[in-house]
């Protein structure tokens, strides 16, 4: 789908030009520094889409399959997509000590239980969002499936950017207003509960979908607009860097105005010369958000400039999709073909069952 594609390499270039080595910061134009400096978004952008992807998967047509082997199929499909490459990852940085010299900061069993973003990551932090989405990937069969949660009025699935709202609200009630965050020790303001409204935003829109789908043209592309301008002045209240105790309700609107955009730009049809760039950049965007982190340590280390910051962030940008496309390839393409043939082979042996039980009959 042209939309989301467009969505999510926007989203992971966001990240990544915020992310960019400190050669690139230094020396981007003043012009658009503000832009980069508006880079981390994508996170939230990346969480919308991922409760509207996700939760079309739960809203699908409902099977007569029982509810363990939903769930199991469920996760099948999540796990064998994110974990491969996490641990990975996760394992070269495990290995820093003995392969660079540097140690892993902060290291232990929490980042293989996905518990990191409950403390202060300080190395591979990236991957706080990620452990958002692998509880959101337990949480939400178990609400769809196990709960009946398929037939609840779609407001129900708002619910969470309430708790999210109150969870934010409750960490910084004992603070000084107007603090920064890094000032504090127990810094935990990456935890899974301050993080839900995109989530939620996205799965309200899967539950919506055959409403909204419905709409006009012209309406779909006014509630993009309107997402936008609620973006503006979101981003316009509250700054570029939320790293203030005033950042309560900045998610939210974040999560609101990128569902009101992605509203618009669903059915979105792309010129096939542009679509040659946005889909690869799309479809790499796991790996590239996974390993971004250690490409910039790289380049920093080794002091890596070309003369111009345009060069330098283009060899960087070059460098991470490069990683990625490798381990696209030698690791995820690999362990999605395997889950597909898992999956094809249980449901080979379902309709074995039920064409035995129906000869029975």
């Amino acid at each position: 789908m042209d939309g989301l594609d467009l969505l999510r390499a926007i989203a992971i270039l966001g990240v990544l030009v915020f992310h960019a080595p400190k050669a690139v910061h230094d020396a981007v134009p003043f012009t658009l520094r503000a832009a980069f400096a508006h880079g981390w978004m994508g996170v939230d952008l990346f969480f919308v889409l991922s409760g509207y992807l996700i939760g079309r998967q739960v809203f699908a047509p409902e099977t007569d399959a029982p509810l363990g082997s939903q769930l199991r199929t469920f996760w099948m499909k999540r796990w064998m997509r994110t974990l491969p490459l996490y641990f990975v990852v996760l394992a070269l940085y495990a290995l820093k000590p003995w392969v660079v010299g540097t140690p892993f900061l902060g290291g232990g069993w929490h980042y293989a239980l996905f518990l990191q973003n409950f403390s202060l990551p300080r190395d591979f932090v990236q991957s706080w969002s990620l452990c958002v989405e692998e509880h959101f990937y337990v949480v939400l069969p178990l609400l769809a499936f196990a709960l009946g949660g398929r037939r609840w009025p779609a407001w129900a699935w708002l619910v969470p950017v309430g708790v999210s709202v109150l969870a934010r609200a409750f960490y910084v009630r004992d603070l000084p207003p107007g603090e920064h965050l890094s000032t504090f020790p127990e810094f935990v303001a990456w935890s899974t509960e301050q993080h839900l409204d995109g989530l939620a935003i996205g799965v309200f829109l899967a539950r919506t979908a055959p409403v909204w789908r419905q709409w006009p043209r012209p309406w779909r592309t006014a509630c993009g607009i309107a997402g936008g301008i609620l973006l503006m002045v979101a981003v316009g209240w509250h700054g570029a860097l939320v790293t203030t105790t005033g950042h309560v309700w900045i998610f939210s609107a974040l999560a609101a105005g990128f569902g009101a955009v992605l509203v618009g730009v669903e059915t979105l049809r792309l010129p096939s010369w542009l679509r040659w760039g946005i889909y690869p950049t799309a479809l790499l965007s796991y790996g590239a958000y996974l390993w971004h982190g250690l490409v910039v340590r790289v380049l920093e280390r080794l002091d890596v400039r070309l003369g111009a910051w345009g060069l330098d962030l283009l060899a960087f940008l070059a460098l991470t999709l490069g990683v990625s496309w490798v381990t696209y390839v030698t690791v995820e393409k690999p362990f999605l073909k395997l889950r597909d043939v898992l999956l094809a082979r249980k449901d080979d042996v379902r309709g074995t069952v039920r064409a035995g039980m129906e000869t029975q009959r």
